[in-house]
């Protein structure tokens, strides 16, 4: 709450050099203190190593997660538990989430969206997960995300029936949480459309009814014309909902907690949408736009959706290098769902939210 910790606000001296303190991992590091409220940090907090007391490689980290690899699996390469592979998973998605929000906050839209969920499941498939996922026509970049659980649809067994009829005497369920969550994506919509040039734009869904309704009486989608596309329509490039149907497939087939069937399956909504935090940051900064391109081509998603070359290749190395973004210094550019993520506030079925 000191105002010299704000970033806009701090200015040299404001604090000053107060002894030193050593660790096993960054050696001798020089300690500081505040000025103004007289509180004592350690050139260590803004390292993104902060409070561990192993070094990490999270390149060969960001490699494993993009490539179906499990958490214990992960933990058997880097010879630690799989706590301390989620921990470092953590950190990766706070910077992750800290690097875009700004960029994503100011963005410039030049093209067409769609949206669509991705369909999962969270603790067991007695709570399936629906990832709402915004996508750019052109580049396939991914603008926004956001996630609910729901309660299981479609025939049971009798067996299952009385399991969760037992598990939903306990579980938590957000009220009118499909509404909400596309919602949400519809304000980021309307936020985009009013800070671009862009005085026309397509949003293009299924036919689910959910999406109608809230397009039908969202009140500041100005410019933006509603399309739907029968999810049953065979699944090609030429069908309208192509960049939702190629970031679904991409998302299967590299994360293992989301293939099908999978073993591999998300047990904590916070810890899941970390790990997905840090795969969108990959696919739209690291990823190449098509992989059979030629070199002369070479493009990322950021760049096919306007970003500056630049700026995307600096963006995308500052993931992994030992920096650590503080949260509260750009608390401006988060979404809702953003603040509660970092926040570690999302609900799981079985243990109620933390407010």
């Amino acid at each position: 709450q000191c105002s010299t910790h704000e970033s806009d606000s701090s200015e040299p001296g404001s604090f000053r050099k107060k002894g030193f303190e050593s660790n096993l991992l960054m050696g001798k590091i020089q300690r500081f203190q505040c000025k103004k409220c007289w509180y004592t940090f350690n050139a260590n907090v803004f390292h993104i190593n902060y409070y561990a007391r192993k070094p990490f490689n999270y390149k060969k980290l960001v490699n494993a997660m993009i490539s179906a690899s499990g958490i214990r699996d992960m933990a058997r390469q880097f010879r630690c538990s799989p706590k301390t592979i989620q921990n470092r998973i953590d950190r990766l998605a706070q910077k992750a989430i800290c690097l875009t929000a700004p960029i994503l906050g100011q963005i410039d839209l030049q093209e067409d969206l769609a949206a669509d969920g991705l369909e999962s499941f969270i603790l067991s498939q007695f709570f399936p997960t629906n990832i709402n996922i915004l996508v750019g026509q052109k580049s396939q970049f991914i603008y926004f995300f956001n996630s609910f659980y729901f309660h299981r649809k479609g025939r049971m067994t009798e067996k299952q029936k009385e399991k969760a009829e037992e598990l939903y005497k306990v579980a938590y369920f957000e009220e009118k949480a499909p509404s909400k969550s596309f919602k949400e994506l519809l304000d980021y919509i309307a936020e985009m459309m009013d800070r671009s040039a862009m005085e026309e734009c397509i949003l293009d869904t299924d036919e689910n009814t959910i999406y109608h309704h809230q397009f039908q009486k969202h009140p500041g989608l100005k410019g933006v014309t509603h399309r739907k596309t029968n999810s049953k329509e065979e699944r090609n490039t030429s069908n309208k909902l192509f960049p939702c149907n190629y970031i679904d497939r991409q998302i299967r087939k590299d994360q293992a907690e989301h293939v099908r069937e999978t073993l591999q399956h998300g047990r904590n909504m916070n810890n899941a949408m970390n790990r997905f935090s840090v795969y969108s940051f990959w696919h739209n900064f690291k990823k190449p736009f098509r992989i059979n391109r030629k070199k002369s081509v070479y493009l990322r998603h950021g760049e096919t959706a306007g970003l500056d070359l630049e700026l995307v290749k600096q963006i995308g190395e500052q993931l992994t290098d030992e920096t650590r973004i503080l949260p509260f210094s750009i608390e401006g550019y988060f979404t809702d769902f953003q603040r509660k993520l970092l926040r570690r506030e999302l609900s799981n079925p079985l243990n109620r939210p933390a407010v």
